[in-house]
């Protein structure tokens, strides 16, 4: 059985018409979902909107996931280095 966290619920409030937000809002939900991470309301909006920003999430997911590091910590790692 594949794991799979819907996270439609901030669909709405997070895609616009412009087409990058909808390639961002995928790729927060693929990888989270891939390194089976369960992410609050407000880590998955921290990570689209660095995803929006052009910067590495999966650097950060991967941070979270191997560590089991907060998203917070994963950040403060990613700013440092």
């Amino acid at each position: 059985m594949k794991y799979a966290i819907q996270y439609e619920h901030m669909k709405d409030e997070l895609v616009t018409d412009d087409p990058k937000t909808k390639w961002c809002f995928e790729e927060v939900k693929k990888g989270a979902n891939k390194r089976k991470l369960e992410l609050t309301d407000d880590e998955f909006r921290g990570l689209f909107k660095l995803c929006r920003h052009g910067k590495d999430i999966d650097w950060i997911m991967n941070q979270m996931n191997i560590y089991k590091s907060t998203f917070t910590d994963a950040l403060i790692s990613y700013i440092v280095i």
